[in-house]
C-alpha cells in the first residue's frame, strides 16, 4: 500500500530582481522554479487523471 503524499503548493515565481541576470547561479532561482513548477504541474495532471477515474466508477 503506498502512503499518501504530501500535497505540493504551486511553486510563487520570482520577481525579475530575485535573478542577477548574469548567469552565474547555480542554479539559477529560475531553474529551480520551472524545475518545481513540472513537479507541481505534474502533481496536478495525476490528480485530475486519478479524479476522472474516479468519476467513471
Amino acid at each position: 500500500m503506498n502512503a499518501p503524499q504530501k500535497k505540493m503548493p504551486k511553486p510563487i515565481r520570482p520577481e525579475n530582481d530575485d535573478c542577477c541576470g548574469g548567469g552565474g547561479c547555480c542554479p539559477c532561482v529560475w531553474d529551480t522554479y520551472f524545475n518545481q513548477l513540472d513537479l507541481w504541474e505534474e502533481q496536478e495532471a495525476k490528480k485530475k487523471s486519478s479524479g476522472a477515474n474516479k468519476e467513471q466508477d
